[in-house]
């Protein structure tokens, strides 16, 4: 029983530790797209309900190890309210974003996209959405885009 008792509070701790973890708000991310491992990076963001952002950068085709660096930082509110008002004025919620037919998404060079939460809803930003549909989506990563500080832009992401 005495170990039962012990063991039960370190049972629980991952179930506090979640509970206190900020929602995501948002995720971006970019590519090299289909190059030679040398060439190759892919980059990922995600930032918190709370501001929290994380970036991950990956070089070649790794996806963890050496290759891989991840950076923190801190997003204003005003950034924050910037995605959510782009998210809820984009209507994708409602009307989700169409893929362009696979015939017609280009082959080779970068991919951009990611994924908001509109009202507890998650909604994805397409990579290659329709002609129509792609004003909005874009309207929605450069809010997320623009939040990403300059200094991990500048270092992690391509902005050609």
């Amino acid at each position: 029983m005495k170990q039962l008792l012990l063991a039960l509070p370190l049972a629980l701790f991952p179930l506090a530790a979640s509970a206190q973890d900020a929602a995501i708000l948002a995720q971006y991310w970019t590519d090299s797209g289909s190059v030679s491992p040398e060439y190759a990076w892919e980059t990922t963001v995600t930032i918190l309900e709370d501001g929290s952002l994380s970036l991950k950068y990956c070089t070649g085709y790794s996806t963890e190890g050496p290759d891989c660096r991840t950076r923190s930082a801190k997003v204003s509110d005003d950034q924050l309210e910037a995605i959510r008002a782009a998210a809820l004025e984009s209507g994708l919620k409602d009307t989700p974003a169409k893929e362009l037919s696979d015939d017609m998404i280009p082959i080779g060079g970068s991919a951009t996209g990611g994924r908001v939460v509109v009202d507890g809803q998650e909604v994805d930003l397409l990579s290659f959405p329709t002609e129509e549909d792609s004003p909005r989506v874009a309207k929605v990563l450069q809010a997320i885009h623009d939040a990403i500080p300059d200094r991990l832009r500048r270092k992690f992401m391509d902005e050609s």
